[in-house]
Parts: structure tokens; sequence; C-alpha cells
């Protein structure tokens, strides 16, 4: 499985982070000029996964909101491939979403900031930086890979090589032992870089 996820699919995974960067580049004139008509979807579906995890900044909590979105949504983007054009868009489509967020969504308190309990378990500076640099080195290779197994379904499904039962059956064993045990350990990662970054909100 890691040998079919990581080397079969490694080309269509840098091809997959291309349209991801592609999408970077065009969130930028959408947040230079605050277009919020193009915006609002990205930014409706990023305060409803901060209402999900609420503000009560339990880690089990944002965990499992942050890997069920993740995975839900990834499996998604991989299972749309009846044609390689579908996941590509997506990949486009995700880079636009998340440069949006990080553009327009800067406003109001941080998940959990007002929260935190004296006493509570707070990660150290250092921990919160490595499991922010875990979240990336993890989760946008799931990505990228999730969708190059997309585009590679969509072309065996196009050429009539494959059905897509078959194709996405094959794909969804591969994601699962593979692409989803990564998405928990980057979710925890995440939770624990929610907590230290809303504690360092809350210090003077």
């Amino acid at each position: 499985m890691l040998r079919y996820v990581f080397s079969v699919h490694l080309r269509l995974a840098v091809h997959a982070a291309l349209l991801f960067a592609v999408g970077l580049f065009v969130s930028w004139p959408i947040v230079q000029y605050g277009l919020r008509a193009i915006g609002w979807l990205p930014l409706a579906i990023f305060r409803l996964v901060v209402k999900l995890i609420g503000r009560s900044s339990s880690i089990v909590r944002s965990v499992a909101v942050i890997f069920g979105f993740n995975t839900l949504v990834i499996f998604t983007y991989m299972a749309s491939g009846f044609h390689p054009l579908l996941p590509k868009l997506f990949g486009i489509w995700t880079g636009m979403n998340i440069g949006i967020v990080l553009g327009m969504a800067r406003a109001g308190p941080f998940p959990g900031a007002s929260q935190l309990r004296v006493g509570q378990w707070l990660p150290s500076r250092a921990l919160t930086s490595f499991c922010g640099s875990l979240v990336l080195a993890l989760e946008l290779p799931c990505f990228c890979f999730s969708i190059a197994m997309g585009i590679s379904m969509g072309h065996a499904v196009a050429a009539s090589a494959e059905s897509y039962a078959a194709a996405l059956g094959a794909r969804t064993a591969a994601y699962f032992s593979v692409i989803v045990p990564l998405l928990l350990c980057s979710a925890v990662a995440e939770a624990i870089a929610i907590r230290g970054m809303a504690a360092g909100l809350r210090s003077p």
C-alpha cells in the first residue's frame, strides 16, 4: 500500500501540489480586493469548523472535528475521479480556499482563547511550533497524494481500463490504510498547535 500511494502516484502528487500553488496564487487578488462574494463559502466553512471545535479548548474535541472534517473532505476529492479534470479542479479550489481563509479570516478571537483555565495543560512554544510544522509536513502530502489517486482513477475510468467502482475500491483501501492514519497524527498535532497559539494570544 505504501508503494502504491507514495511511489506509483508520486508524479501526479507533484502535479497536485502545483495545482494547489496555482489556487494560492488565484486567492491573492480575491483577498487583495476584498471580493467577499467569491470568498464567502470558504469563510463560511472555516467559521463552521471553528464553531464545531467550540471555545472549550478540548484537545479531544478539536482532534475529532479536525480529523473527521479532513478525512471526509479529502476522501471526497479523491472519489471525484469520475474524470481526471474534477480532482484537478479540487486541487486548485482547495489552494484558493486556504489562501482566502488565511488572508480574510484574521479578525476575531482564536478558537479557545477565551476559555483556557488556570491549571489547564498548555504546550510550550517549541512544541507549538513543532506541531504546526508537523501539520504542514503531514496534511499537505496527504492532500496531494489523495488528489493524485483521484486523477489516476479519472484517467483509468476515462480510458475504460477500470470501472469506477473497481478503481475507487482499490484507492479506498489505500486511503484508509495509509492516508487516514497520517491525517489522525496531523489532527493531533493541529489540536496541540491550536491550544498553544490560543495560549499565546491570551498572554499579555
